[in-house]
């Protein structure tokens, strides 16, 4: 039965790999500052947020590698910089660990808001940070749009989470059988 388990985990992580490369890579809305990408709006987090919220921190950490990693390979925007897979990776990390261990695994717009944020936090300190140091960009150019795109998705990231967590019937009992 455990072998069946890690099967079905595995491939939920699979799914949750390919939802986040089609959410931030083909269906986000991308800002280029001549050759560099200063700001991507999508909602390419929230299967690292499911991961880590269903499976734990490690699971997210590894989809928001994985997704990171293949997405590149798939579809390259720019030199490959492997601060950028940590940042990702980070953004599954902070949140499983958060609502794990803070929140006991409690269910509610809150806890799942305080998670989110502080996951996509990382997005808007880590990635102008690497995108300073690797391009020059400065943070005045860099800052405004993200800290606009953090406040619409603080809110609305929590309650995509939340709503495919109570309305999917699958999902759910995996959270109960935690």
């Amino acid at each position: 039965m455990e072998r069946k388990n890690a099967t079905y985990k595995m491939v939920m992580n699979s799914l949750f790999i390919v939802l986040s490369i089609v959410l931030s890579r083909i269906l986000a809305i991308r800002i280029p500052l001549g050759n560099v990408e200063i700001i991507r709006f999508g909602f390419g987090t929230i299967p690292m947020f499911l991961a880590a919220f269903i499976f734990g921190p490690l699971d997210g950490f590894l989809v928001g590698a994985f997704a990171d990693l293949i997405g590149y390979w798939i579809n390259p925007m720019g030199a490959f910089l492997p601060q950028f897979t940590l940042t990702s990776a980070l953004h599954g990390l902070i949140p499983g660990l958060v609502f794990k261990y803070t929140f006991k695994k409690r269910i509610n717009y809150w806890t799942l808001a305080v998670s989110c944020a502080l996951g996509e936090l990382v997005g808007i300190t880590l990635t102008p940070f690497f995108l300073n140091q690797a391009f020059g960009v400065p943070y005045a150019v860099l800052m405004p749009p993200r800290i606009g795109g953090y406040a619409v998705s603080f809110f609305l990231n929590p309650l995509i989470v939340l709503l495919i967590i109570t309305r999917i019937p699958q999902i759910n009992r995996l959270l109960e059988n935690k």
